[in-house]
């Protein structure tokens, strides 16, 4: 009587175990959100939301608008200075503050004249710390850029291995729910039914860790798209378009002659030289004194009624010659000077080992049979038949499952780690030389 029972639940197990593509399976998104929460991007709409939103960048692009707006403060000349002394009480004529010929009025007018081009030495300062701040502005995009794409791929990826999960772990819930009340019957060993059930608390686990990962990568690009908390972002990625994608047409030298004209960082470090350099000629040109020149007007006080006279004014620079800021200065200039060699041999660094790493990655994607998903589907459900025949235990058929999903997570795993070894490539050149 035990056979025709656990035919019976077999046959209800090989219904349940169609392969992943025959049929149409149900989204990651079901388990997490209503379909009004889902917003669904492809990757260049989800990079124009993250400029258009990221608030990082926004507030990057402010601290731009703000140094520009230094430059216009320092092209400004120095304000006149208006000096007026009116005498309180006239003791002659007992008159308060007596402004009439017989009192006494004192004027002055003061202007300040920079000398040794000290306006245009700062104004070329300002320009190249609003040229640090347009770089910075640049390398953050970059940065930022990487961790979108890369976060798109890696929930493409971790939504299909969701999918893969959901669907086998489906499938053994009904084989334990038919095998079940065979077991309290007694037509089903005690070692059969729980194994199953191990089965499924293990694909379980694995089901809420993978969600898990999903949440995080969500939250990172609800975070990059400034989107709310409440939507569940959806990558629409052509898997036809991420198969072909290939860097294997640029060269090393291509790719570093690529990052030496887009990478920011190291224009960067090649201004803050030239800010050094002109910072130190303006603290050479702050050691000249500056000029002050003045019109005076006296009613009473002087040699004569009504004086007027024309001064000028400059500090002697007899002790301090600006020596500390000069010094200071131009070891500022060395310092920049090797952290932009500095720069350099990291960037040629990162360049080849992001090119060795996508070369590694592609290869090894390369040795896999395209088919190799397929392949296995049609061998599970050879091992499924030979199961329901008997000619096979259960613990291997259970060994056959596991390596199954073990399989489809390290082959996802794979194509997640090919692409983001690609998109390291964009982000070490500064600029998408690899799109897709």
């Amino acid at each position: 009587m035990r056979i025709p029972i656990i035919l019976t639940a077999l046959a209800l197990l090989a219904c349940t175990l169609e392969p992943a593509q025959a049929r149409q399976a149900p989204t990651a998104t079901t388990a997490l959100a209503a379909p009004s929460d889902t917003l669904r991007l492809s990757l260049g709409q989800a990079e124009q939301l993250f400029q258009e939103r990221n608030l990082p960048l926004l507030a990057q692009k402010s601290a731009i608008e703000a140094s520009r707006a230094a430059i216009l403060q320092v092209r400004l000349f120095e304000n006149p200075v208006l000096t007026l002394d009116q005498n309180i009480y006239n003791h002659a004529n007992g008159r308060y503050f007596d402004v009439s010929r017989n009192g006494q009025t004192f004027v002055q007018l003061e202007q300040l004249f920079q000398l040794a081009g000290k306006r245009n030495k700062r104004v070329q300062v300002e320009t190249l710390n609003s040229q640090l701040t347009e770089q910075a502005y640049f390398d953050l995009l970059r940065t930022l850029r990487f961790t979108l794409r890369a976060n798109m791929v890696e929930l493409y990826y971790k939504q299909q291995g969701y999918q893969v999960l959901q669907e086998k772990t489906q499938s053994v819930q009904r084989l334990v729910t038919a095998l079940d009340g065979q077991y309290r019957k007694g037509n089903i060993p005690l070692k059969e039914i729980t194994r199953l059930k191990a089965l499924l608390f293990q694909l379980g686990n694995q089901q809420l860790s993978l969600l898990n990962e999903i949440q995080e990568r969500q939250s990172e690009l609800r975070f990059l798209t400034h989107t709310p908390a409440t939507t569940v972002l959806v990558p629409t990625l052509e898997e036809a378009t991420l198969n072909a994608v290939t860097g294997g047409q640029l060269s090393f030298a291509q790719l570093l002659e690529t990052a030496q004209e887009n990478r920011y960082d190291l224009k960067a470090a090649q201004t803050q030289v030239q800010l050094q350099e002109a910072n130190l000629k303006l603290q050479k040109a702050l050691a000249v004194p500056d000029l002050t020149l003045s019109a005076n007007y006296d009613r009473q006080s002087n040699f004569i009624r009504n004086y007027t006279g024309l001064g000028v004014s400059v500090p002697l620079p007899l002790w301090n010659r600006n020596q500390g800021n000069i010094s200071m200065a131009r070891h500022q200039v060395d310092q920049s000077q090797h952290l932009l060699a500095q720069q350099q041999l990291e960037l040629e660094t990162q360049v080849m080992q992001a090119y060795r790493k996508a070369q590694e990655a592609q290869q090894f994607y390369n040795s896999f049979d395209p088919s190799f998903r397929q392949d296995f589907n049609r061998l599970l459900e050879g091992i499924t038949t030979s199961f329901m025949r008997r000619n096979i235990s259960l613990i291997e058929f259970l060994d056959y499952y596991e390596t199954y999903t073990d399989s489809m997570t390290q082959l996802l795993e794979l194509s997640t780690n090919r692409l983001r070894a690609l998109e390291e490539i964009n982000y070490a050149v500064g600029k998408p030389v690899i799109s897709y």
